[in-house]
């Protein structure tokens, strides 16, 4: 791959990355929006599973806000300070963010436990407001997800199309809201108790989902099976060997080294030609590599 291609592929990705930018600004409204109903009509008719929805969409707009802040910062080039870039600001604000998700579980729950032990607490109260609400969010959320899956799929956006998976969780979680407002008309204010609970485990659920998918990247998991890149780096001619090979950083954005051993007799120059049609080997195979480090070695100083 040439440096010009590289670079043509480089400036489509900042190009997507902003475009996939402006749809969580445009989405972020719509679900403070939402979130922002739910929780006042949940505590005035004291609808302890609407409340719980309520801080999952708040959760939604706080994934926009990571969207934003994640996209915005790793766009930025890499500098003196962070020679690899940015891009783990990213998996850091996310790892925030499921620490505000615990921090909702832990509310709802002290709210159910409050009312089932010590029976302290209004009853829910169901009012026309309460179908509005949980019915135009329905409608917006299946909108969002609709338009989310779309651009995603146009600008190439495992962000956008996370999101819109978690969007869509959302519209399930809303619909048994609306069936505990309907057993609360008939006096059965268990199903709104046990809907909370359903609600914080899939809030919780999701939280921890956001550590394991970034845990890797902060602590530098590898990304490329070795095997495969191995396969790639022996079909280049004048490679002996290939080992030591080191992957990190995100799914879309990886660093590589690896040691790939040539024939002791071959000049400075020819080595690093075999090393030039190594790496462009790799990039021709996953443009998800930046950056790759190849180690000319003789076979014989290796097993000095």
């Amino acid at each position: 791959m040439s440096l010009t291609s590289q670079q043509l592929i480089l400036d489509k990705r900042l190009v997507d990355m902003r475009g996939a930018r402006t749809v969580f600004v445009q989405t972020l409204g719509l679900n403070l929006l939402v979130s922002i109903a739910k929780l006042v009509c949940g505590f005035m008719t004291c609808t302890l599973s609407m409340i719980a929805d309520g801080f999952h969409s708040l959760l939604d707009a706080s994934s926009n806000v990571i969207g934003i802040i994640g996209l915005t910062i790793s766009i930025q080039p890499a500098d003196a300070g962070h020679p690899y870039g940015h891009k783990k600001f990213e998996a850091l604000a996310a790892m925030a963010i499921s620490f505000l998700m615990f921090f909702a579980c832990f509310n709802v729950i002290s709210q159910v436990f409050d009312r089932v032990a010590f029976d302290h607490g209004t009853p829910p109260k169901v009012t026309a407001a309460s179908y509005i609400v949980m019915v135009v969010t329905v409608l917006i959320n299946i909108g969002v997800t609709s338009y989310e899956r779309r651009k995603a799929q146009s600008l190439k956006s495992p962000l956008l199309r996370a999101d819109a998976a978690h969007t869509l969780s959302d519209i399930y979680v809303s619909m048994s809201v609306i069936v505990a407002i309907i057993a609360a008309q008939f006096q059965l204010y268990w199903i709104d108790l046990t809907a909370s609970v359903l609600i914080v485990l899939a809030i919780f659920r999701a939280g921890y989902g956001i550590i394991l998918a970034h845990l890797g990247t902060l602590v530098d998991a590898a990304i490329l099976d070795p095997s495969f890149v191995e396969k790639l780096v022996l079909d280049v001619p004048g490679v002996l060997s290939c080992h030591k090979i080191r992957s990190r950083g995100m799914h879309d954005y990886i660093f590589l080294d690896l040691h790939v051993q040539v024939p002791g007799h071959l000049t400075v120059e020819e080595g690093h030609k075999i090393a030039s049609a190594v790496e462009a080997k790799l990039k021709s195979e996953s443009e998800r590599i930046m950056d790759i480090t190849v180690h000319i070695e003789d076979p014989v100083e290796a097993l000095a």
